[in-house]
């Protein structure tokens, strides 16, 4: 029997003509009831900005380098792919079973106040679930990333059995799918508005659970470190 444990969930979630996907429900998507603040972004502008394929020519990962805060408008442009519209959002999901989340931990960000926000994609929208963002705890979590000169993190999480109601263990390879969809977007909206981003794939994932506050079954995917 294998043992590693990514091996053995390759061998696990594949799938066979002889396999059936278990199909049983819809997931629901994720309502915090009472946040602490509930901040709505400007409407997404659908033009302006340079074209797609000079965005795509200065497509590198980079740390920030200015330290200057971002402004809402910059977060709307960034979030709008990650956004509910026409029953659907801007990134493939298997089954529409979504099993995505996104968390903005502002450090720096004009018109908001620093602490942990979860996004909200239905109404394209922020709200609050903490008011402590701290640089230092992000920057240990993120194996000492230098973090002095990000004003936001980006941070998909991934609750897979969202999708593995549907399509059984497989359903968590769609989850780690999703989150390189979402994220590869994010990070093209980011640097086609001439911001730095940088996506963060090696952390402490207990220590990013901690400062989220995330519950038993969902998990860190990505850290998209955000500023100028």
């Amino acid at each position: 029997m294998e043992k590693h444990p990514g091996k053995l969930f390759y061998r696990l979630s594949r799938l066979s003509p002889e396999d059936e996907l278990p199909l049983r429900r819809k997931p629901k998507a994720k309502v915090y009831a009472n946040p602490l603040e509930t901040q709505a972004l400007p409407p997404f502008r659908p033009d302006g900005g340079p074209p797609l394929f000079r965005a795509l020519s200065h497509l590198k990962p980079l740390l920030p380098q200015v330290g200057s805060a971002l402004s809402l408008k910059d977060l709307s442009q960034i979030l709008y792919p990650l956004a509910e519209r026409e029953g659907g959002r801007g990134f493939p999901s298997a089954g529409e079973a979504y099993p995505l989340e996104a968390y903005l931990v502002a450090f720096r960000v004009e018109g908001v106040f620093p602490g942990v926000y979860h996004y909200f994609p239905k109404e394209h929208q922020l709200f609050q679930l903490s008011a402590r963002a701290e640089a230092l705890a992000w920057s240990q979590a993120l194996l000492d990333l230098p973090l002095d000169k990000a004003a936001a993190l980006l941070v998909f999480t991934l609750v897979p059995e969202r999708s593995e109601a549907l399509f059984g263990i497989r359903g968590y390879r769609y989850a780690l799918l999703e989150v390189g969809y979402a994220t590869g977007l994010a990070f093209l909206a980011a640097v086609g508005q001439g911001l730095a981003a940088y996506p963060a794939e090696t952390f402490y994932d207990e220590a990013v659970a901690r400062l989220l506050g995330l519950p038993e079954g969902e998990y860190p995917g990505v850290v998209l470190v955000l500023g100028r």
